[in-house]
């Protein structure tokens, strides 16, 4: 059981009877004794309100959120003052979340400075009590986020020998309303809703089991005011981020020019731009040709959560020998890392690329303030009468290790080359697309849109060039990009269209990829030059190729043992008409690559129609029969075949 404690906090200059004089109140409804606290006197000034768990069990999530009781939050600060040891992985946010198996009084404290400057502090307790005695539930995890915001909350069943779960049922307990949707009973997925004010949102799960046994848990979720954007502005909404370094040369501008709600622009003389003299590329810092170090990278990254940040660094120290991505980060001014971005994407508004925190979390615990909310665009290609899959392979193997998301899975910082590092070389493409290794010297008193907006306009990009000498020609293929990466209404005939149909379509275009028919900006060609880079550099750097298949229409539910291929191929990018247009992208953005290179990809191969995704797994010489015995029982099928589909999983 879980019982949230409402308490007013002062704001600075009465932080000395912080405790007495703004004092919290346990719940009239506690089942356990709460700890005896003085009733809530709210003064004058309160500036800060705080809401936390006054009693929880053990092994379940207790939290505490801290709001501006007017105006906005600049910075919070969470620590723990006594009581069993806890992890604080939120503990730049405005709501921190923690779990321990440990009994005893966990006493918080938090630091906020608001708006105007002025700061506030007082601490919290929160009881931990006895694990629950049989089965029992926990939502995972409470957090902040901001209006207009796509975000979930799971909830874990814990069950005594022989027990299952009957049902599920969610009820929003506290907060503007919102619409819940709970198709997956495990899984809680809503829209945050607009509000005037920072708002909590409480949510309850009452789990039935099999043996009769009930079972609730409660979960907080703020949600931070923030001014509407009109048209012109660069983004319709922010998430909290931070600077990782805090004290690196430009924490102080990082939120300011690359992920502040209040970015726009209208034309040359109407934007809030940052001139690049305030936030140059990365390359400036390090100078003419060098490679940026790892920490002057660091000091470029803003993230929601410290630990993105940390394995962030530590993927750069490990995961980067050559120093590809370094070479490529030296093409950005800032890197934000957050929770709730989704999709990822570059943009030359700011000169930054904006990473989905899905890509770098490492433990189950860290997985847990990760959105499980999908991609907008999975639905476009509902209305199609086929479906499209891919997957990375080595060795006539999958390359990655499925880690279900219903699990309590983990993952080694080796793993994140096939996460994050498909994603860097991919937005990092898109970078450098905008800003070439050769051309990185900036007009400091302009931004840096409008340093590179000139080439923007006469078509003088790399992937402008690669539109000119080698085209996408595929009408059909066009027409789709527009429906499944666009959102445009399908027509009559491409919904009629067949996976033999989109593969003979597709096959005989030049592209790499049916991403590649994306729209970027003002141009397809974007897509089709960062999927070309991402699919070699993942080739040549960690020996993984690439498949892509059209299938008969996939069933969620269904296996992929039992989706059959119209067309498909393995290592697309090495055919003799995709060879040179590598090559070309190679010169223009990654020039310390040997051409040469594109030469050595392994042949592409084929696969075979009318078999299934399943038995597709293995080409070439081998046997199928030894892939089901490799692959077989081991594999949940279900969440592969999810996991598999051609969704529209990359950058804007």
């Amino acid at each position: 059981m879980t019982v949230k404690r409402t308490l007013q906090l002062c704001a600075a200059g009465a932080l000395v009877a912080a405790l007495v004089g703004c004092g919290g109140g346990g719940s009239p409804d506690v089942a356990q004794a709460p700890l005896p606290v003085p009733p809530v006197v709210p003064p004058a000034s309160s500036a800060l309100q705080l809401t936390s768990d006054s009693n929880v069990d053990a092994g379940k999530t207790a939290a505490a959120t801290v709001l501006a009781a007017s105006g906005s939050l600049a910075d919070i600060s969470w620590s723990q003052v006594s009581g069993p040891a806890v992890t604080l992985l939120d503990a730049r946010s405005p709501t921190v979340a923690f779990e321990t198996a440990t009994p005893g009084v966990v006493r918080l404290k938090a630091d906020a400075i608001l708006a105007d400057g002025s700061s506030a502090s007082a601490t919290t307790d929160i009881m931990v009590g006895a694990a629950p005695a049989g089965s029992f539930i926990t939502l995972r995890a409470d957090h902040s986020v901001r209006p207009d915001t796509d975000t979930s909350i799971r909830a874990w069943p814990t069950l005594a020998s022989g027990d299952t779960v009957t049902s599920i049922a969610w009820t929003q307990l506290d907060g503007p309303l919102v619409t819940m949707n709970t198709d997956d009973r495990q899984l809680l997925m809503f829209k945050s809703p607009k509000v005037s004010v920072d708002a909590v949102l409480r949510f309850r799960a009452l789990m039935t089991t099999s043996s009769g046994r009930q079972d609730s848990d409660t979960v907080m979720v703020s949600v931070e005011h923030q001014a509407a954007t009109p048209n012109g502005y660069i983004f319709a909404s922010t998430a909290r981020v931070h600077p990782y370094r805090q004290a690196s040369a430009y924490a102080g501008v990082l939120v300011k020019c690359a992920y502040d709600v209040s970015l726009y622009f209208l034309d040359s003389t109407r934007n809030s731009l940052c001139p690049a003299n305030t936030l140059p590329l990365l390359q400036t810092e390090a100078g003419p040709g060098a490679i940026p170090s790892v920490a002057q990278v660091m000091g470029r990254v803003l993230v929601s959560q410290d630990f993105l940040g940390a394995n962030f660094e530590q993927f750069l120290l490990t995961q980067d020998p050559q120093g590809d991505f370094r070479r490529l980060l030296a093409g950005t001014a800032a890197v934000v890392i957050g929770s709730h971005v989704r999709p990822s994407f570059y943009t030359p508004a700011t000169g930054a690329i904006y990473l989905d925190a899905n890509n770098l979390w490492l433990s189950a615990e860290q997985r847990d303030v990760v959105t499980e909310v999908p991609d907008y665009r999975l639905a476009y290609a509902d209305p199609l009468n086929y479906s499209g899959f891919g997957r990375l392979v080595r060795n006539n193997a999958y390359a990655r290790r499925s880690v279900p998301v219903g699990t309590r899975g983990a993952r080694s910082i080796d793993e994140l080359v096939l996460e994050l590092g498909r994603l860097l070389y991919h937005e990092l493409g898109h970078a450098s697309d905008y800003f070439e290794p050769s051309d990185r010297v900036l007009d400091g008193s302009k931004s840096i849109w409008m340093n590179v907006s000139p080439l923007v306009g006469f078509k003088g990009l790399p992937s402008d060039a690669l539109a000119r000498q080698y085209p996408l020609t595929s009408t059909e293929m066009k027409g789709l990009g527009q429906v499944l990466f666009e959102g445009a209404t399908a027509n009559a005939v491409q919904r009629a269209y067949l996976a033999t149909d989109v593969g003979r379509f597709f096959a005989a275009d030049v592209a790499s990829d049916d991403y590649a028919y994306a729209i970027n900006g003002d141009s397809s060609s974007r897509e089709d030059l960062a999927m070309l880079y991402e699919e070699f550099m993942m080739s040549y750097r960690h020996g993984v190729q690439y498949d892509i298949a059209f299938t008969d229409k996939y069933v969620d539910g269904n296996s992929s043992g039992k989706v059959i291929v119209g067309w498909g191929e393995r290592g697309r990018i090495a055919e003799p008409r995709i060879k040179p247009r590598i090559k070309l992208v190679l010169a223009r953005i990654a020039p310390w690559i040997d051409p040469a290179e594109v030469d050595k990809l392994p042949a592409p191969i084929l696969m075979t129609p009318g078999a299934s995704w399943d038995d597709n797994l293995v080409l070439g010489t081998l046997a199928r029969q030894s892939m089901r015995q490799q692959d077989g029982a081991s594999v949940d099928r279900v969440q592969r075949a999810r996991e598999d589909l051609r969704k529209p999983l990359h950058a804007r």
